[in-house]
């Protein structure tokens, strides 16, 4: 259709996706001269982004004392006793965070099976207690599906192919509550007689104000709600950051606690003994949460941080890759970077034997093949949407989604080589860095190996070392951020330390490379009507233009261009440098 109808129906129809009124969606104050703090001094610049943490580990820790809370540990002992499943569900960065979850559980009580092996077959039978979806299945790990998010009726859809039912639990991460496809698979988890939890990062009188699919999950009488609003993001609008933060470590703590009130009241007291640290109290996981916090933000580990943004940056802009090696954390340094191509408007990961632009940073597995490596990612079998025509029909979807059904089955996320061939396509663009992520002394002595292996094929080689880090080195260039954290049965603090660093990671590496304007993501790839939106919203208020020119504005851009230049510019830039905007320029 013609852009200026395009703007018009955009307006006038989908007044549900005009977000402009939501917190998570506003400018946050604490880091509004972002991008000119980390223009001038990368480490401030870091620190900036990690200042908008400031308020994660008040809320958990009101969180973790609410009546909701002690419900939600409460029932994921039951289901531990009952043999009934624990589901996690999301959509986006929180929808990746499920999976995450989900993967962590089970390999913990895979490890178990190794310390106490008399209890060998009830660890795998725990294994089994959690499950995970995230809107678009699986394949959304890897690279985001447009659109899905925006129906009410796909997230339904996936809870009853999930087969929960009475007795089971789903764990709602509705991100900032703006979500359609969470607010369905609510919903419906609630209809199917599911103990289902809704945890929200926006105030509640907001939402349901202003957005029906608030409002349908809201009007629920049994749906046990968590609120974890934690104020504005620190790059506005980007949800990966301090909402995913919260959700990670409110969940996370629910998971870690619940296995230690089950392996407590099971084991002996020799047999509970030899597990060291299962968990922390609620007021525990909020002081190691503080701790880590204000420790990444100052000294030798802020100096580091800074070191590696500095390193990404000159590599992107003289045109470069990156690639990450790491087996223990790989999960959470792909949900990092995979965020990174909506976020910023960055190539995908591309398949194996693709064409086309490559995504800037990739993760490799350097101990296993790629079909063992992606089974060691889930612990779980993958799980694809495999939806017909009629399936679209039948749940009302968009006419180019009915002509045009995405590639969402199981089997495409297999189809992205993430092990330890040796990948041309790393080294297609110069200069390409092979980087070794070293948690807590973690990075085995076969991956070491491995990166010894490949180094020849990359212009420059490095070690990301976080946490306790071991003497000796692993890398002739090393670049360290030294934390002490506490070391629990899932190691939530370890991966909050991974999470918090590479999410400040690509931040402030983008917006060192000026892909940051003030605190707005203008790199912003628009494959949802929540996105349109945004991208509108920056356009206006950059521009100090009203909404409806705004959308005209990026309509506009949007169809000009021919298929397959979508990450050519943002198209937010694009219209911003059309209407004569300079980032430079003093407001």
């Amino acid at each position: 259709m013609d852009y200026r109808q395009a703007a018009k129906e955009f307006c006038e129809k989908e007044t549900q996706f005009h977000l402009g009124v939501i917190p998570t969606e506003q400018s946050n104050p604490i880091t509004k001269n972002l991008s000119a703090t980390i223009a001038k001094d990368t480490a401030a610049g870091v620190k900036c982004v990690l200042d908008a943490d400031v308020n994660i580990a008040k809320v958990a820790r009101e969180a973790f004392k609410s009546e909701e809370y002690k419900a939600l540990v409460k029932d994921i002992v039951r289901c531990m006793d009952e043999g009934k499943t624990v589901l996690f569900s999301s959509v986006g960065a929180s929808g990746r965070m499920a999976i995450q979850l989900d993967a962590t559980w089970r390999k913990y009580f895979l490890n178990l099976t190794q310390i106490l092996p008399k209890y060998k077959d009830v660890f795998i039978r725990l294994m089994e207690v959690t499950n995970s979806l995230t809107t678009g299945g699986d394949r959304a790990l890897v690279q985001a599906v447009e659109n899905f998010e925006d129906y009410m009726t796909f997230g339904a859809r996936q809870i009853v192919e999930a087969g929960v039912g009475e007795g089971d639990v789903v764990v709602a991460l509705s991100e900032c509550g703006l979500s359609a496809s969470i607010n369905g698979s609510a919903v419906e988890a609630d209809k199917r007689g599911c103990n289902t939890y809704y945890l929200y990062c926006n105030p509640k009188e907001i939402l349901t104000k202003h957005l029906e699919r608030s409002r349908k999950v809201f009007e629920r009488e049994n749906i046990i709600f968590m609120p974890l609003y934690v104020g504005n993001m620190a790059v506005a609008g980007s949800t990966r950051m301090q909402v995913t933060t919260i959700e990670l470590l409110v969940a996370g703590a629910a998971l870690e606690m619940a296995a230690d009130i089950w392996l407590k009241k099971t084991l002996t007291e020799e047999e509970y003994s030899c597990l060291g640290t299962v968990s922390l109290s609620g007021d525990g996981y909020a002081d190691a949460f503080e701790n880590l916090s204000r420790d990444l933000r100052q000294g030798e580990a802020l100096k580091g941080l800074a070191k590696a943004v500095e390193l990404e940056a000159d590599t992107y802009t003289k045109g470069g890759l990156i690639s990450y090696t790491t087996h223990e954390y790989l999960l959470d340094i792909m949900t990092d970077t995979t965020e990174r191509q909506p976020t910023f408007t960055l190539p995908p990961f591309r398949k194996k034997g693709q064409t086309g632009p490559l995504s800037w940073a990739y993760i490799k597995d350097p101990l296993y093949p790629s079909d063992v490596a992606w089974q060691h990612v889930f612990l779980r079998p993958v799980k694809g949407l495999d939806w017909s025509v009629e399936d679209y029909i039948e749940m009302q979807a968009a006419q180019d989604i009915i002509d045009n059904p995405p590639k969402v089955g199981g089997e495409e996320v297999f189809k992205y080589d993430i092990g330890n061939s040796s990948d041309e396509s790393r080294w297609e663009k110069r200069p390409a860095g092979l980087i070794s992520v070293d948690i807590n002394g973690s990075f085995h002595k076969k991956a070491q190996e491995w990166a010894n292996k490949e180094s020849n094929n990359f212009d420059f080689t490095a070690a990301f070392r976080f946490g306790d880090i071991p003497e000796g080195k692993i890398s002739e260039n090393e670049i360290h951020v030294p934390v002490d954290v506490p070391r629990t049965s899932m190691e939530l603090m370890s991966h909050m330390m991974v999470k918090l660093a590479f999410n400040v990671l690509s931040t402030a590496t983008m917006a060192k490379m000026g892909r940051v304007w003030g605190n707005w993501m203008i790199q912003v790839l628009p494959t949802n009507k929540k996105l349109i939106d945004r991208s509108t919203r920056i356009i206006a208020n950059l521009m100090g233009i009203p909404y409806e020119q705004a959308c005209e504005e990026f309509f506009k851009s949007y169809y000009s261009r021919e298929e397959g230049q979508e990450y050519r510019e943002s198209y937010v830039v694009e219209t911003l440098n059309r209407l004569g905007f300079d980032p430079k320029e003093e407001r």
